[in-house]
């Protein structure tokens, strides 16, 4: 009798160390893989695209200096960019933010347009609050080698 308590309380403890284990494992997940993978992140890329391309707020040509963008490749970058940095096994190889985008003098409302479009792309695929949140931060953390005009606050309007 001894025997077959110890052996099953053997087994128990084997069967939530490896149910720790699995919780543990499935913690570990990927902002990538928690994303969908490559082709959940091209399909936000795909939307988020067409989105910013269409918001005057944006301003996505530069008033028409880059009318001519390879948009199919830039959405080949995005990808790439978005998956190594959610740690997908894609490969950026496209020019550093800053080199990128210098002398577009985008301004610090243009990228809040063109985060809250992005958030529009992940709220329109029911991206979830945790990967959405962490995604925008990777995104923010570009900002800096973006925007070249800084500009303040909105000032509210006053009903004089």
């Amino acid at each position: 009798m001894k025997k077959a308590h110890w052996i099953l309380s053997v087994l128990l403890g084997t069967i939530l160390l490896s149910s720790a284990w699995a919780q543990q494992k499935a913690a570990e997940k990927s902002l990538y893989e928690r994303l969908g993978g490559e082709p959940a992140i091209i399909a936000v890329v795909e939307d988020f695209v067409g989105r910013a391309a269409a918001d005057p707020k944006v301003n996505f040509f530069r008033d028409g200096k880059y009318k001519g963008v390879d948009v199919a490749r830039l959405k080949r970058l995005l990808v790439a960019f978005i998956g190594q940095a959610t740690g997908g096994p894609q490969k950026y190889t496209g020019r550093d933010m800053k080199e990128t985008h210098k002398g577009m003098k985008i301004d610090h409302w243009e990228f809040e347009a063109l985060s809250a479009d992005l958030a529009a792309s992940l709220d329109k695929f029911k991206v979830l609050a945790k990967e959405k949140k962490e995604l925008l931060a990777i995104v923010g953390t570009t900002r800096k080698d973006i925007v070249e005009v800084e500009l303040p606050p909105a000032r509210p309007a006053y009903p004089y």
